[in-house]
């Protein structure tokens, strides 16, 4: 049986992956994003269908986002009554939504997507790279070529694909902030995850590359670590023991709500860093925090010698 919410989570800590002495499984009042205000703010999320995505989607209507694009390969009219709703029950203005049938992999789904957006838009503030799938968990020499290669299609070509074509928008917004999930398996080495986790620490590379590429033009740009949920995500679960599984312990809502904490002002010290969403976000932004974070310029990969 997974550890009840609220209890510490063996891959996020105590331990190796933990940066602040306080860590969350479920969203916390410090970061009800009733509290914050996007007003007049567009964002724009990837893989907003069910899951991790969805909780995005909602937390950013509650915290009065103007203008909500979603965009995913299945539906989206359940997610869109969801953000109508969450935004009226917080007592916020209804939010333009624009649901975008989207394939993260494919370029012109992706183009068609971003001219949507800025047709009906004109800018996005927040870019979310959300779309990601975990594949079959399998040895190499056990694995299919096809569908290893498809997880890097996925979790590595969508996110630079949305990031290419979203960065100009990005750049005529106020925030100009480029999220992309990805996981705390960046930083591990586990068998049968030779496609998954790969992918995920070259997204977060490329997030670092990309601060770095536009630093000048204010464009802030970061990865974060979700927290550890099974969802109805493609493939997400599929293939793992009830072992592994009693690890996935967080709430789609503690990411929905910590990325409207981090969002709801610019923070350029965080660009170019990895962010576990598990971590205590009013901690992470402090500025004990902020100042070992800046000066020693950490959570970021490197090669330690």
């Amino acid at each position: 049986m997974p550890p009840p919410p609220g209890s510490w989570n063996p891959i996020e800590g105590p331990g190796d992956y933990t940066f602040t002495k306080e860590i969350h499984n479920d969203t916390y009042a410090a970061i009800d994003p009733e509290k914050a205000d996007h007003t007049g703010h567009a964002v724009f999320i990837s893989g907003a269908s069910k899951g991790i995505g969805r909780a995005m989607a909602v937390s950013f209507a509650k915290a009065g986002a103007s203008y909500i694009a979603i965009g995913a390969r299945s539906g989206l009219s359940d997610v869109s009554e969801a953000i109508r709703k969450a935004a009226k029950d917080s007592g916020r203005p209804e939010p333009k939504v624009l649901a975008l049938k989207l394939d993260v992999s494919d370029r012109k789904s992706v183009e068609d997507a971003a001219k949507e957006i800025e047709q009906e838009f004109g800018k996005i503030d927040i870019a979310i790279n959300n779309a990601g799938i975990l594949g079959d968990v399998k040895p190499i020499a056990d694995s299919d070529p096809d569908d290893w290669w498809s997880v890097f299609e996925v979790n590595l070509r969508g996110p630079y694909l949305i990031s290419r074509s979203c960065i100009p928008m990005l750049l005529k917004s106020d925030l100009k902030t480029l999220i992309t999930v990805a996981s705390v398996g960046a930083h591990c080495a586990m068998p049968g995850f030779s496609h998954y986790m790969p992918s995920k620490l070259a997204v977060t590379r490329v997030m670092q590359i990309a601060a770095l590429e536009y630093k000048d033009q204010g464009l802030v740009a970061y990865s974060v670590h979700p927290g550890n949920i099974l969802t109805d995500i493609v493939g997400m679960g599929e293939g793992m023991d009830d072992l592994f599984k009693a690890i996935f312990t967080e709430t789609p809502e503690l990411c929905g709500d910590s990325l409207v904490y981090l969002t709801s002002e610019k923070r350029d010290w965080l660009s170019g860093r990895y962010i576990n969403c598990t971590w205590d976000m009013p901690e992470l932004t402090s500025s004990p925090k902020k100042d070992e974070i800046i000066k020693e310029d950490k959570l970021k990969v490197k090669l330690s010698i």
